[in-house]
């Protein structure tokens, strides 16, 4: 499967534009590290928008950084579920992992409470949540003004929404940390210490949950349940807030067509 092009949109300030279009020509040009710093630039600037992050992990991928580049797909569909390209590119870079592993999956309650909630962009929660909140006062506002019998339904329907929109957009702004392994191994050890035992290994371009931080170290949890400490300079973390990987040496290598 092929990996498909970086994409192109509109930001309102022109200077944005400007390191956009720069960032899209570069890698037209086949100057991925070019790409890249302009992208990782506005990154850097909070445009948080899942096109910058698809390009971003489209530089990445031709530059050989195979984990950041599954770690920018990654933030793009956290943004945007259904955005079909990032998804596309994603598989097609998990494809070339030594492991292809699925992602670690959130915890069988919560996908059962909130199945409807993973479907939904960042935006669209929050729109919903906000409605939603909007219409409970304004149907309570008018019971108290003037209790007609059909505003205590609206108030239920609206007051249930809201609960529900608002438990979606906290999840969406409290998202599980993701990280992705960026070095061809990444040891994995009983503590925060390169000399505690190694417990296991990931390589690049796994995908873990980081359930607790220490100075220079993450705890990670596998899909399958292993669970250990991994220096932070091995590691792309999803976000937010949306960091550049650390400790990551340019590649002069460029990948070809898939």
């Amino acid at each position: 499967m092929s990996l498909l092009a970086c994409l192109t949109f509109m930001i309102a300030a022109s200077a944005y534009d400007e390191t956009f279009n720069a960032g899209c020509s570069a890698y037209g040009e086949g100057d991925y590290g070019s790409a890249i710093e302009r992208f990782e630039q506005l990154a850097g600037e909070s445009i948080v928008n899942p096109i910058v992050f698809f390009n971003l992990g489209n530089a990445y991928y031709r530059n050989g950084s195979l984990g950041p580049a599954i770690a920018n797909y990654e933030r793009a569909l956290q943004l945007d579920p259904n955005f079909g390209a990032a998804r596309e590119n994603l598989t097609t870079a998990v494809k070339e992992t030594k492991h292809r592993l699925a992602p670690p999956a959130p915890p069988e309650w919560k996908q059962s409470l909130l199945f409807w909630h993973y479907g939904l962009s960042q935006r669209a929660t929050y729109t919903w949540a906000a409605l939603s909140w909007l219409a409970l006062w304004i149907a309570l506002s008018i019971r108290q003004w003037r209790p007609l019998r059909f505003t205590r339904g609206v108030a239920v329907v609206a007051g249930i929404l809201a609960v529900a929109f608002g438990a979606s957009a906290w999840e969406k702004a409290h998202p599980v940390e993701l990280a992705v392994a960026n070095a061809e191994t990444v040891p994995v050890h009983y503590g925060t210490s390169e000399n505690e035992t190694v417990r296991f290994e990931l390589s690049e371009g796994d995908r873990v949950i980081v359930d607790k931080r220490a100075t220079g170290w993450a705890r990670v949890v596998t899909a399958e349940g292993e669970r250990g400490w991994a220096q932070d300079k091995h590691l792309a973390f999803v976000g937010p807030p949306y960091e550049r990987p650390a400790g990551l040496e340019p590649v002069a290598a460029q990948r070809t067509e898939p």
